[in-house]
């Protein structure tokens, strides 16, 4: 059996399951990793409206019983629209490498020999 690609992945958030596009390019990733760095307000708006557009697959979003398109990402709290981003970054950047093991500080190593040797 081989390693299985998908193209999406759901992020849940309390009740809220977001389905979003894994399958990316550098150049939009790139894109996406910039919106907390530069511009306004009106041109992260922007950029957090195209991330809703290229991105956003489905979710179980509602408001007032009724389903809220994906397009209406805008709706979401600020906070919500960030821990979303943030969410798929880490997908999309995968895991940290392992670190190496873990260092003692030399508190396991011998304590060096304080005798001088014998020159005969």
């Amino acid at each position: 059996m081989g390693y299985e690609i998908t193209d999406t992945k759901t992020l849940t958030f309390d009740d809220l399951e977001v389905v979003v596009k894994v399958a990316t390019t550098f150049e939009e990733f790139e894109r996406m990793q910039r919106i907390g760095a530069d511009g306004t307000g009106a041109e992260r708006d922007k950029a957090l409206a195209d991330f809703a557009e290229t991105f956003l697959v489905s979710w179980n979003a509602e408001s007032n019983g009724q389903a809220l398109p994906t397009s209406d990402f805008y709706r979401l709290p600020i906070t919500l629209k960030a821990d979303i981003l943030g969410a798929w970054m880490g997908v999309i950047r995968g895991p940290d490498a392992p670190l190496e093991q873990e260092s003692s500080n030399g508190l396991d190593s011998p304590t060096p020999s304080t005798e001088q040797p014998d020159n005969q």
